[in-house]
């Protein structure tokens, strides 16, 4: 897609919009989300932009429909024989940890989940931002609603037995609310209650037979992940 210089410097005034207003700590992944957008004003700012950057909204959620279309007809290919790899089937094991981590993020003790992170993944997230926020005496009040949509965006499998190290990106949409607390006294010292549409992607790396939470990144990469072509083994015989 080429864009104007008008059109590049609207999308780099979007960019740097969302990456200077007032930020929260947010929920799985110590990821960033926006406060700006929840006020009057944010959200009057936020349905003109979307009316002058319609046509490149447009064009990410295309890309990211067609990958997703692709990424499911490989799956589909695979689960003739690995009925794991069938879409509907990892669509519910994924729901399954995206829930499970967001219990156990909730519960501030990520030991919880140590069966759907990798090692390194847990280690990380409970040390640098659950335990920190407990040293700085706040708490990340992170609650899960509903998750909305899961979709997958990029597919990396292996020819080793079992798939072992396989990697996919999905995009999940959800409706939940992220912020920090005092825990003395309950005021709120970063961010606004109440739930809100978020968007991320995440990564899972198939391990001994099971998908683990490997990274989360905020849902504004996903065009790029989207983009990246899949990797698919020739000897796995699946027709891209």
């Amino acid at each position: 897609m080429n864009l104007s210089k008008k059109q590049w410097l609207l999308l780099l005034t979007v960019v740097i919009i969302l990456f200077t207003i007032d930020p929260i700590y947010a929920g799985p992944g110590g990821t960033v989300a926006k406060v700006f957008f929840r006020t009057w004003w944010g959200k009057i700012i936020l349905i003109v932009l979307t009316i002058i950057l319609l046509p490149l909204i447009i064009y990410i959620k295309l890309i990211e429909y067609r990958k997703a279309v692709k990424i499911k007809k490989i799956l589909a290919q695979l689960s003739v024989q690995h009925k794991e790899l069938g879409w509907l089937h990892l669509h519910k094991e994924f729901s399954n940890i995206i829930r499970r981590v967001y219990n156990a993020w909730t519960n501030e003790d990520l030991s919880e989940v140590k069966n759907y992170m990798n090692h390194w993944y847990w280690q990380n997230q409970q040390m640098v931002f659950l335990d920190q926020w407990k040293r700085e005496n706040v708490k990340n009040v992170s609650n899960l609603k509903e998750i909305t949509k899961i979709k997958p965006i990029y597919l990396e499998l292996t020819d080793e037995p079992n798939f072992e190290g396989s990697r996919i990106a999905i995009i999940i949409n959800l409706v939940a609310e992220d912020y920090l607390m005092d825990r003395d006294t309950k005021a709120i010292v970063k961010g606004k209650s109440g739930y809100d549409d978020l968007e991320f992607v995440w990564f899972l790396e198939y391990t001994e037979g099971k998908w683990l939470l490997d990274d989360i990144q905020e849902g504004s990469l996903s065009l790029g992940i989207a983009k990246t072509p899949n990797v698919v083994p020739a000897a796995l015989g699946v027709t891209i």
